[in-house]
């Protein structure tokens, strides 16, 4: 018998390198220790030249029999981190297995007991795309049936597992929208990436049949917090003219619906504190029109991830939520072209194949109240303005002039099945004129009043597939906001008893500039180590840098503040699935922020337990860090006072906050119930003082600066706490869901109240939230109702000389609105044609969204005008959408 035997040495010449890399493995990647990943490809090789080859790459010693395997010869890929594995892989069909013994592989013979024992295993990986336009579906759920296991997908649709050697394998692969695949696949007979086409559910396309699947408009995931959103059925739901994505995820339980913004208010928490992402770039302002819209049109999400808290290690800078969103990359095979024209805005979007691994999409909307005012748009901005019809002592009316628009663009190039780059960019403008006239008991207030505002970011990703079990995204991009104000109002005081020429006449004037950019790059990777441990590391650096700007008369100045950062940050974490039924995903965020010199550790836990088939329970808990967060200014009159500002060592700190999350969910067939209690804890909260003109001479030419303090930044803390239910049932045509919400949100400040608590301006004790969607032939109907107890506003408030508040508040009326809709789909030709009106408030109940009060010093008297915002009152869209 000739024994062959093969060690190889590996040397490093480069010790600081190699320094460095075990540095980053010990550091980010401690379970990846535990075994290294080997990929083989084998082409008509030689058994005992395979053998030999990993003996070479894998420095390991292999004793075998060269005589028995002169004529065998092997043509596979094999891929693993399990040495034994690999061996067992080649030696499959030749009656040998590997056994280790005295630090050797043996190659032997097993006898028939051994047979019975061996088990051998293939690592795959797998794809999942859109059947019709060929994108990729991020984050789908793969079910492997022999595992009793799911396994998540990455941001890229891409997926691995270790499935039995030789043996048939059953997929079933489900994301929400469409309708679940189940396959059976030959593992022995496939070495590439598995690809799986998954048919987009839809009750109005004749050629697709879709009986016996249900309407999917979300899906609880199984972690605390985290809430999957169906894009395409957002067009059914009522709406003022456009599609909304925010709009729509105000539906969900824990997140508050507001007429009069499309910001997310989130358990308790304020909407600077949620981290909204789009491809990978930060969105800072969500409103159009008076947040009657969202600044993101929904033509160009694939995808919607909602975390309502306790969010895992990937994700920080925010200490509220998490909204990912993933733009479409294009339909591959042919054209498309679709959009949609109401009665305040248009739309129109294309997806173009410019090659068969280049793919197109670009889309532009815009309001035309600017050009022509339809009455919808007239009674909005009456409205949300402060318009305040049958409110006593609110008689202010202002007639404003308005557009928004917004774009999107992205190039999506995929050079083969394990690489995509792709390119973004956006861009979003409001313009808002609010200058009025009103005059009263002798009293006139000439107002010029401009804003406007905008969003704007591009990013770059590279996603890269290295074999069946690594993953990597890196991502760059710069993003950024601005807000710009100005405001002159002349107050005059003329007494009717005079005449004409004014006794009295004061000018003031304003400006208010806020400005916020970023740029940032990161890499995530994702590791399958085993069929245990799923791993997730990652790196990132970003640089901020705000700007925010205040004066009256142009040369007294409030605030000039400038700051810019830098934030470096690791993360890594470990999906651990134990006994089948129990996933436990401890993690770890470590920052370091060159502002105040100070390394941030957070500690993140989740875990779920499925109790039953039909029983999950479920908690999650961490500590989060804001370097950026709005400063709340006092009630001022306008819109969108409030103002980034950036930590730093001295007037601005860094929020923190302490998430505690439990629940449990019960599904059967077609109904589905969860429920969760959450308390939090903010620290770092901040509000904006300020003494307008304060001890300023009118006779005397206006200082350059305040002659005393007129500003003030004051910082504090708070919590909240509550429980969110949701019911859904989902059948076939029709799909229903009712959310109810208890939660409390309060405040502390020392110069507020002599530190008692107060109530947070988005508090709000009940809210209900019912909706319904009903699909017949081409026919789709729905319907809202909203009902939650009133926001608290500032009533009275009063300052002495340090800035020490007392304040009084009181709550608006309670809310209540029913919202009806029904559209119908048709095809002219290869044209799909979707019209449909919506009803808003069908049942004309009167609600108060806000309050603005501001106070005027005249020659013998001060007064108060008061401005109510009423919220819409019955109010009639048409809508057409288009699709060729």
């Amino acid at each position: 018998m000739k024994l062959k035997t093969k060690r190889l040495t590996y040397q490093r010449n480069n010790k600081q390198l190699f320094g460095f890399l075990f540095f980053f493995c010990f550091l980010f990647i401690p379970f990846a220790g535990l075994s290294q990943h080997f990929q083989f490809k084998f082409d008509n090789t030689p058994v005992s030249g395979a053998l030999l080859e990993v003996a070479k790459k894998t420095n390991i010693r292999i004793a075998f029999d060269d005589s028995h395997f002169e004529k065998l010869t092997l043509s596979k890929t094999i891929e693993s981190d399990d040495i034994e594995v690999i061996l067992n892989t080649i030696l499959a069909g030749t009656k040998y297995v590997a056994e280790f013994k005295h630090n050797t592989w043996l190659i032997l013979k097993p006898t028939e007991e051994d047979l019975k024992k061996k088990v051998v295993s293939k690592s795959i990986s797998g794809i999942i795309y859109d059947s019709t336009t060929g994108e990729r579906l991020p984050y789908a759920s793969v079910y492997i049936w022999d595992k009793n296991r799911f396994i998540p997908s990455t941001v890229d649709g891409t997926f691995s597992a270790e499935v039995k050697e030789g043996e048939d394998a059953y997929f079933q692969i489900r994301y929400l929208g469409y309708q679940t695949l189940d396959t059976l696949v030959n593992i022995s007979q496939t070495n590439s990436p598995l690809q799986f086409r998954l048919i987009q559910k839809s009750q109005n396309i004749e050629t697709i049949n879709v009986k016996g699947n249900s309407i999917e408009m979300m899906h609880i995931a199984n972690d605390a917090g985290h809430i999957m959103f169906n894009p395409h059925r957002f067009s059914d739901l009522p709406n003022y003219g456009e599609t909304d994505i925010f709009r729509a995820l105000q539906f969900l339980p824990g997140i508050s619906a507001r007429e009069n913004s499309a910001q997310l208010n989130i358990r308790g928490s304020s909407a600077d504190q949620n981290l909204v992402l789009y491809d990978g770039f930060t969105l800072y302002n969500l409103d159009h029109f008076f947040g009657v819209f969202s600044a993101l049109n929904p033509n160009v999400v694939k995808d919607i991830q909602v975390y309502r808290g306790g969010f895992d290690s990937r994700y920080g800078e925010r200490v509220s939520g998490i909204v990912d969103i993933t733009g479409k990359s294009g339909n591959k095979t042919n054209p498309q072209f679709y959009g949609g024209v109401n009665l305040i805005s248009a739309n129109l979007t294309a997806e173009i194949p410019l090659s068969k691994k280049l793919t197109l999409v670009t889309a532009g909307r815009r309001s035309y109240s600017d050009v022509y005012s339809s009455w919808l748009a007239d009674a909005i901005l009456a409205d949300k303005i402060g318009q305040a019809r049958r409110f006593p002592g609110a008689e202010n009316v202002i007639e404003p002039k308005f557009y928004f628009g917004d774009f999107n663009t992205k190039l999506t190039w995929s050079p083969n099945e394990f690489e995509n780059l792709s390119f973004s960019i956006y861009g979003a403008k409001d313009d808002l004129n609010s200058s009025n006239i009103s005059e009263k008991d002798g009293y006139k207030i000439d107002t010029e009043d401009t804003n406007q505002w905008g969003n704007y970011g591009f990013g770059f990703s590279w996603k890269k597939q290295y074999g069946t079990k690594y993953f990597t995204n890196l991502q760059l991009g710069h993003s950024g906001y601005y807000n710009d104000y100005y405001n002159n109002t002349t107050f005059e005081y003329t007494d009717e008893n005079t005449g004409q020429v004014p006794d009295f006449t004061e000018e003031r004037m304003a400006n208010e500039e806020n400005n916020l950019i970023d740029y940032f790059i990161s890499l995530q990777n994702t590791y399958s180590l085993n069929e245990i441990n799923h791993l997730q590391f990652g790196l990132s650096a970003k640089y901020t840098e705000f700007k925010f700007y205040k004066d009256a008369e142009n040369d007294f100045v409030y605030n000039r503040l400038n700051s810019a950062g830098f934030l470096y940050t690791a993360f890594m974490q470990d999906q651990i699935t134990l006994n089948k039924k129990l996933v436990i995903k401890p993690g770890l965020r470590l920052n370091y922020y060159d502002q105040t010199k100070k390394m941030y550790f957070e500690p993140r836990l989740a875990a779920n337990y499925k109790a039953t088939e039909r029983l999950r329970l479920k908690l999650a808990t961490g500590r989060y860090y804001q370097f950026l967060n709005k400063s709340v200014s006092e009630q001022n009159y306008g819109y969108n006072r409030d103002f980034w500002v950036l930590a730093d060592k001295e007037n601005h700190p860094v929020v923190s906050s302490n998430h505690f999350i439990v629940g449990a969910s019960f599904e059967t067939k077609k109904l589905f119930f969860d429920v969760e209690m959450y308390y939090k804890t903010v620290d770092g909260l901040q509000e904006y003082l300020f003494f307008a003109n304060r001890d300023k001479d009118p006779n005397t030419e206006p200082p350059l600066t305040p002659p005393e303090e007129s500003s003030k930044f004051i910082s504090g803390s708070g919590d909240a706490y509550g429980i969110d239910f949701l019911t859904k049932y989902e059948n076939t045509n029709f799909t229903s869901w009712l959310a109810y919400s208890y939660s409390k949100s309060t405040q502390n400040f020392s110069l507020i109240n002599n530190g008692e608590n107060i109530p947070a301006n988005y508090d709000q004790t009940h809210e209900l939230k019912w909706n319904n969607i009903y699909t017949y032939n081409r026919w789709n109907f729905s319907t809202v109702t909203l009902y939650n107890t009133g926001h608290p506003y500032i009533a009275t408030t009063e300052k002495d000389e340090d800035f020490n508040t007392y304040r009084t508040y009181k709550r608006l009326p309670d809310y209540f609105r029913v919202d009806l809709s029904v559209n119908y789909n048709f095809n002219i030709k290869k044209v799909n044609i979707k019209p449909g009106f919506s009803i808003l408030n069908a049942f004309n109940t009167e609600n108060y969204l806000d309050i603005y009060i501001r106070e005027f010093n005249g020659p013998d008297n001060e007064f108060r005008e008061t401005t109510l915002i009423k919220a819409q009152d019955i109010t009639l869209n048409f809508f057409v959408n288009f699709r060729f």
